[in-house]
C-alpha cells in the first residue's frame, strides 16, 4: 500500500498546519470549559473570544484546517520508507477502520438520538491511525 503522494518535508507543513487551526479553533472552548461560562458570558465579561475576533464562519475555516494539516501530515512519506513501513500503515488503516466501524456502531446502538458532525468521526480516524501507526512503529 504505497498511497504517501507528499514527500517527507510536507510533515511539517502538516503539523504547523495542523497545530495553528486547532490552537484558534480550540482555545475558545478551552476558556468556555474552564471557566465554566457559555461563549455569551465571556463576551460580556470582556474575555478576548477568537470567535468575536474571527466570526463563526472563518472559526469552521480554521477547524477545516486543522483536519487538513492531519491529512497532510498522514500522506507523507517517513524519512526511511520501505515494506515494512507499508505494511505497517496497512495494518493501522485497518485496526483503524475497525475500530471506527465498532464505535459508531456502539455509538447508535445505545443512542438513537446522538448528534455528532463528521468532523467528530474524521478526527476520531486521523487520531486513531497516527496513534496506532506510531504504537506499532515503535514495537
Amino acid at each position: 500500500m504505497n498511497f504517501q503522494v507528499l514527500p517527507n518535508w510536507c510533515k511539517k507543513i502538516g503539523l504547523i498546519t495542523f497545530v495553528s487551526g486547532a490552537f484558534i479553533e480550540g482555545r475558545d472552548a478551552f476558556i468556555e470549559g474552564a471557566t465554566g461560562k457559555p461563549y455569551h458570558s465571556l463576551q460580556e465579561s470582556g474575555v478576548f473570544t477568537f470567535r468575536e475576533y474571527f466570526g463563526e464562519s472563518l472559526m469552521h475555516f480554521f477547524g477545516i484546517l486543522s483536519l487538513i494539516g492531519m491529512v497532510i501530515y498522514v500522506l507523507s512519506k517517513e524519512k526511511i520508507e520501505d515494506d515494512y513501513i507499508d505494511k505497517l500503515r496497512l495494518e493501522s488503516y485497518q485496526i483503524t477502520a475497525l475500530l471506527g466501524l465498532s464505535v459508531t456502531i456502539v455509538l447508535y446502538t445505545f443512542s438513537k438520538d446522538i448528534k455528532l458532525t463528521l468532523d467528530y468521526f474524521i478526527i476520531l480516524f486521523l487520531w486513531t491511525y497516527l496513534i496506532t501507526f506510531a504504537i506499532k512503529k515503535r514495537l
